[in-house]
């Protein structure tokens, strides 16, 4: 680059008043920028950057949108070990959430006298957390993420206190919607609020311990369900949510003080995206309901599951045409869903996670139905999954923070994931205890090693527009829990229908005594009560058990094609590395000493073309190219 090209460049560059604030320049301010300046060390970390430093061509990630700039956000020292710690209160409470009803609807549906609503516990809470992420993430930016997420915490609080005080079935669910609405806004901005307090080279910790309490409280949640029901009541598994969460938002809020957003909250208000905000919302929950409707409630062929299925897409449609067409203040900015890298990263993590939640919902049922567990039985037989998850978990984030290297690790979980999920089709009745465990291990690897890859490649690649990281963020969560709601939805209706025809199929080549056995059984309630099967006799029982597991290995069926998203997008993300602040210093600070050199024009063009051939030569990691040195408005 020439000495003109440099001045004409830094010309272009705001000015700062005293304030710190960005000032457009003028005449009279624009004596004070001096054409040449001594050569100036660059920050050997990202958290010493400022956000002018961009022109210098190091890594940048884009500021909040909310006129505050990323490097007021980063917090130290104990302050942000209580901020993780509140955070991993959080999403703790939230994961346990998901999973802590599958072992109190049988005694739930009996209470309320209302077993054929019991699905809606799990679906309520999946339908509205899996909607809401999105709009979130545009809230956020008007309030700031901390009053965001106070919102969120207080609302899943009203939600859990709402159900544990529940009289009937409908309020039971009623507060399973609302803890959604709140669960939405902390599993989405726990993960914006990590972007923020740590800078890129080092968030790879952050997003492992985050990982490791989604796997944890996935398969605590059972347990603890379980024990409350046998031994307390339980009322109990929503009780705890109020204690452990009002701890969570006193620690939060002490520890957790980012600038106030600089921005006029009225004058945003105004200009939210309510028509395409309702149109997302109301088109997601209606194909989720056709979807819900029809694994349970409805025939597929039914006016109600046809409505919603015709309802949902054409509203969706009309969003999208909004949206990217209309909307002044999108809800899925343009700039994120047309980078290729970020979507392929969203398919990564959505095809094995959706896997790995069908899969915890599934294993489970074979070992309380099938291997006749308990609820914490079946839990413990879920340990060797979730150690797989939190060591791969580990291990890649440690690997990814001192290596830099991201895409290595999701390449290596999308070919474990259909490998692992194939594995599990592989269960039967009288599987012996060392193929339980083993088979259930290769799934946990694969869904621990691409949670940090999908979300860090994603950020990488994120725009640098204001408020483009923390819509690209919210976009990641929002694929990945949508996805998920969707396949648990799914898997149950392949389940049911499943099981449906194979009964169809299999009661007349049945023996006469089993034939007569299962005409007082009520197959529906099979899934969910497994008591039933202990009143049978062995051979109508081992029958009913040879139905019930060709099933569920229809759904680890579907569980290899869940997977084989991540195996075909997986190679698409980012081929970047985490930024090496080091190494990008010390070139940046050789390319301003050729710039202030005494050479010639020629020469330093030659010096610097043989330094950028020097550094790509040395790594892989793409650097911003000349055209992007200086961040405009």
């Amino acid at each position: 680059m020439s000495k003109k090209q440099v001045n004409s460049a830094t010309s272009s560059v705001k000015s700062t008043d005293s304030s710190g604030l960005p000032q457009p320049l003028t005449k009279d301010n624009t004596d004070d920028i001096q054409p040449q300046q001594q050569p100036q060390q660059l920050p050997e970390d990202l958290e010493d950057q400022s956000s002018v430093g961009s022109r210098h061509g190091h890594f940048k990630e884009s500021d909040a949108g909310d006129g505050t700039l990323r490097e007021d956000q980063y917090i130290h020292g104990p302050r942000l070990v209580l901020c993780f710690v509140s955070l991993f209160l959080c999403l703790f409470l939230f994961a346990l959430d998901q999973t802590i009803v599958a072992t109190i609807l049988s005694t739930v549906g009996n209470k309320f006298d209302a077993f054929e609503n019991v699905g809606w516990l799990s679906s309520g809470f999946l339908l509205t957390m899996a909607v809401f992420i999105q709009p979130y993430g545009k809230l956020s930016i008007i309030f700031g993420r901390k009053w965001s997420m106070v919102v969120a915490i207080v609302i899943f609080e009203a939600g859990s206190l709402m159900c544990a005080l529940a009289s009937s079935m409908n309020v039971l669910i009623g507060g399973r919607v609302l803890a959604g609405v709140g669960g939405a806004g902390i599993q989405g901005l726990t993960f914006v609020i990590v972007s923020e307090v740590v800078p890129i080279n080092k968030r790879p910790l952050g997003m492992t311990i985050l990982s490791v309490t989604f796997a944890v409280a996935s398969v605590l949640g059972p347990l603890i369900g379980g024990a409350f029901t046998t031994h307390v009541t339980w009322r109990w598994s929503f009780y705890i949510n109020l204690p452990v969460g009002g701890f969570a938002l006193a620690v939060f809020l002490y520890s957790f003080r980012p600038p106030l957003p600089k921005v006029d909250i009225w004058e945003e208000l105004k200009q939210f995206d309510y028509i395409g905000t309702f149109f997302f919302i109301s088109g997601s929950v209606i194909l989720l309901l056709a979807i819900t409707f029809g694994s349970s409630d409805f025939p597929w062929n039914s006016g109600a599951v046809i409505s919603c299925f015709v309802l949902g897409p054409v509203l969706l449609i009309i969003f999208a045409i909004w949206n990217f067409r209309f909307s002044k203040n999108q809800i899925i900015g343009t700039d994120v869903i047309t980078t290729p890298q970020i979507i392929a990263s969203a398919l990564s993590i959505s095809g094995v996670y959706s896997a790995s939640i069908v899969t915890m919902i599934y294993a489970s049922v074979y070992f309380q139905v099938i291997r006749d567990s308990s609820a914490m039985g079946a839990g413990l037989h879920l340990l060797p999954c979730i150690i797989a998850t939190v060591i791969s978990s580990v291990v890649s984030g440690g690997a990814i923070q001192k290596l830099k290297y991201v895409k290595p690790w999701g390449v290596f979980s999308g070919v474990l994931a259909p490998i692992g999920a194939g594995l599990l089709s592989l269960l039967r009745v009288d599987s012996p205890f060392s193929k339980q465990v083993g088979l259930l291990i290769i799934m946990g690897a694969a869904t621990g090693s691409q949670f940090q890859p999908a979300m860090l490649s994603a950020q990488i690649k994120a725009p640098k527009t204001p408020g483009g990281t923390i819509m690209t963020t919210t976009f990641i969560n929002a694929s990945r829990c949508l996805s998920s709601a969707i396949a648990a939805t799914l898997s149950d209706a392949v389940y049911t229908s499943s099981l449906n025809n194979f009964f169809k199929k299999n009661i007349p080549k049945a023996s006469a005594e089993v034939q007569q056995s299962l005409q007082s059984i009520d197959i529906s309630n099979l899934m969910s009560n497994n008591a039933i099967l202990r009143t049978l006799d062995p051979a109508t029982e081992k029958f009913i058990k040879e139905q019930m597991m060709k099933s569920i290995q229809n759904v680890f069926y579907m569980c290899i094609g869940l997977a084989a998203i991540t195996t075909l997008a997986c190679p698409f993300v980012s081929n970047k590395k985490l930024p090496d602040t080091k190494q990008v210093a010390k070139v940046e600070k050789k390319k301003e000493e050729i710039e202030q050199g005494d050479a010639t024009e020629a020469e330093k063009e030659a010096q610097l073309k043989e330094l950028d051939a020097e550094l790509t030569d040395s790594t892989p990691q793409d650097l911003p190219n000349e055209s992007n040195k200086v961040e405009t408005k």
